[in-house]
């Protein structure tokens, strides 16, 4: 279609003609104002990439395996990230297993102390069927007394 079949409207549709000369879209010259913000703006994305970066560090350096470096620049943020997630499941996993083994723990502990009083009451009970056996003329072989 040509410009002229377009301005005479030949396909059924009809055009205004401009008013003004076509002017192609450019940047507006930025005022002063619009530069302030942008600079505030830049500054305030750098100070939080620099404390996500140093958080990032600090982890690295907490993580065992990932503080070495492999490489001349170090371990890729991902890297970090990546291997922080394993280390947290992996002591996840290992405090789940000692909070198990507590458990353990004190179950024989209180077990432990019930065969303790068992005994207790044991000796208790063998020292009176010596003594009565004492009292009866009966003197076990001293070879088997645990005195």
């Amino acid at each position: 279609m040509s410009p002229q079949e377009v301005l005479t409207g030949s396909n059924q549709r009809t055009i205004a003609p401009r008013t003004q000369p076509y002017i192609a879209k450019q940047e507006a010259p930025r005022g002063s104002r619009d530069d302030k913000r942008r600079a505030q703006h830049n500054e305030v994305e750098r100070r939080r990439r620099d404390k996500i970066n140093n958080w990032i560090v600090q982890l690295s350096k907490a993580i065992p395996d990932c503080n070495i470096d492999y490489t001349k620049t170090g371990q890729s943020k991902g890297g970090i990230l990546s291997k922080a997630c394993d280390y947290i499941k992996e002591l996840r996993q290992s405090n789940l297993k000692l909070g198990e083994d507590i458990s353990t723990l004190d179950r024989l502990r209180i077990d432990n102390q019930l065969l303790r009083q068992e005994v207790e009451d044991w000796k208790s009970k063998n020292q009176i069927l010596r003594n009565l056996l004492r009292q009866h003329g009966i003197s076990g072989s001293s070879s088997t007394d645990p005195q």
